[in-house]
């Protein structure tokens, strides 16, 4: 049995007005006439946030921008972006390349492969950002943070000045080799797209992409950044980086006049003033990264010394450096006044040194180096060091006054490296960093014994 029923067109209301469903703000709203008065009048730029479905790909699902989240994003691209060029290159340059009408769409655009679009840039005149209601102002680093959304500004202002002045052939030359067009796939590891030289994994697609990741990484995410960057990454791809920079900074200099340093610094200033950015740690004025560098030349623990009273020692070390003396001693009983006068580390290049004991025969005698060789293994980005025992060039252990300390260095001081993780540090603690004798000081601590340590003035080279 079956009962069929029907609606009655006269009880139902069938006129709804769906503008009541629209939540974007009607006619002259405030939002509007800020960005009118902050990008439209004084750059002609239009930013359409209304929602347009037709105005992206329309295969592809989409959701609006949020109405909170306008006025943030555009605050953003104006003190980070389009104030900084024209501070730095002039309101003609900004005017004139700029592009004219930014788009904003509230999620990412999902692509097949699993990446996501933030941004786009087509035909140097239209920029479309994406995400845009997972942008969080109050927030620097992250994904949602001021720094990763102007990267893509930056990134996609970059391809609209290379649509302008193409990028110097020798760029693509760097890393011509390692451009890798299927880019996410999982074998292009952020680690492997550093060691081959690039910035990013991103920028290894294709050489137009590393170039405007080049630009956009430094401009954003700052010097600082970038060199600790290429302080970790292996030497090769140290060298490529290094490059690439170059040519990114003269390319902004020979194309369009403009002082790539200056702009980088202003776009820094913004971020640190107006949005409470901090620099990372330097890791290139680290103790490792000196030694890393090849720039220190020795450090010189002296038993005794004014600066031990005045700092402090470690009592580990004092022992070890009496029982070295005690074993001189012993060894050697014609040379029972003779002293060790100090312990140091000589650094002949960024991997080797040499261990010297200064010593001795008697209180008034000239003062004779013993020397052992060992392997520096150096972690820049950590400062953990390892002392492996090795030969210098000749093949020697050591050098020919190393036999009178041998039962000294053999018992106590080759254990004592070699047995050891160690961090590189500016020691003592004591002197900080505004005082005129910071970095005149530098030694090394044992791995999760700050106790144990030893430390003295260093020279450079």
């Amino acid at each position: 049995m079956m009962t069929i029923t029907s609606c009655s067109k006269d009880s139902d209301k069938l006129d709804v007005d769906m503008n009541s469903f629209n939540t974007d703000p009607e006619g002259n709203s405030e939002v509007d006439q800020w960005l009118m008065s902050e990008l439209t009048d004084p750059f002609n730029i239009e930013v359409i946030y209304r929602f347009d479905r037709n105005l992206t790909d329309v295969s592809k699902d989409i959701a609006p921008v949020a109405i909170d989240k306008v006025k943030p994003m555009m605050e953003a691209v104006l003190n980070l972006y389009l104030k900084p060029y024209q501070k730095v290159a002039g309101n003609k340059f900004i005017k004139t390349l700029a592009p004219k009408q930014y788009l904003l769409y509230g999620s990412v655009s999902y692509n097949t492969n699993g990446s996501v679009t933030l941004g786009t840039a087509d035909g140097g005149r239209k920029v479309t950002l994406y995400g845009v209601n997972s942008f969080n102002a109050a927030t620097v680093e992250g994904d949602n943070g001021v720094r990763r959304k102007l990267r893509t500004i930056h990134h996609e202002f970059t391809h609209i000045l290379n649509q302008n002045v193409p990028i110097p052939s020798d760029f693509e030359a760097v890393t011509k080799g390692d451009y890798y067009a299927d880019w996410t796939n999982s074998s292009n590891t952020d680690a492997v797209a550093k060691s081959l030289g690039f910035v990013s994994r991103y920028a290894r697609g294709q050489y137009t992409e590393d170039f405007a990741e080049m630009t956009a990484h430094l401009l954003v995410e700052g010097q600082v950044w970038f060199d600790n960057y290429v302080v970790s990454a292996p030497i090769s791809a140290q060298q490529k980086l290094r490059k690439k920079e170059e040519i990114v900074v003269r390319y902004f200099k020979d194309a369009f006049d403009v002082d790539f340093r200056v702009l980088q610094t202003e776009v820094q200033n913004a971020f640190k003033t107006l949005y409470s950015a901090k620099d990372p740690a330097d890791l290139t004025q680290t103790l490792a990264n000196w030694i890393n560098t090849n720039k220190v030349a020795t450090i010189t623990y002296t038993p005794g010394a004014n600066y031990l009273t005045t700092y402090g020692s470690s009592s580990t070390f004092k022992t070890l450096m009496d029982n070295v003396q005690a074993a001189y001693v012993k060894q050697n009983p014609g040379y029972s006044t003779g002293k060790v006068t100090y312990f140091q580390l000589n650094f002949t290049d960024a991997t080797n040194v040499a261990v010297r004991l200064g010593f001795t025969i008697s209180p008034t005698s000239t003062t004779y180096i013993a020397e052992y060789y060992f392997q520096v293994i150096n972690n820049p980005v950590n400062g953990e060091v390892q002392f492996v025992k090795s030969t210098n060039s000749s093949g020697a252990m050591a050098n020919g006054y190393g036999i009178y300390l041998l039962q000294g260095f053999e018992g106590y001081v080759l254990p004592y490296l070699t047995n050891r993780i160690f961090v590189a540090n500016w020691i003592p603690s004591g002197i900080g960093s505004t005082d005129p004798l910071y970095r005149t000081y530098g030694g090394f601590y044992e791995k999760g014994v700050t106790a144990n340590y030893f430390y003295g003035p260093l020279t450079l080279k």
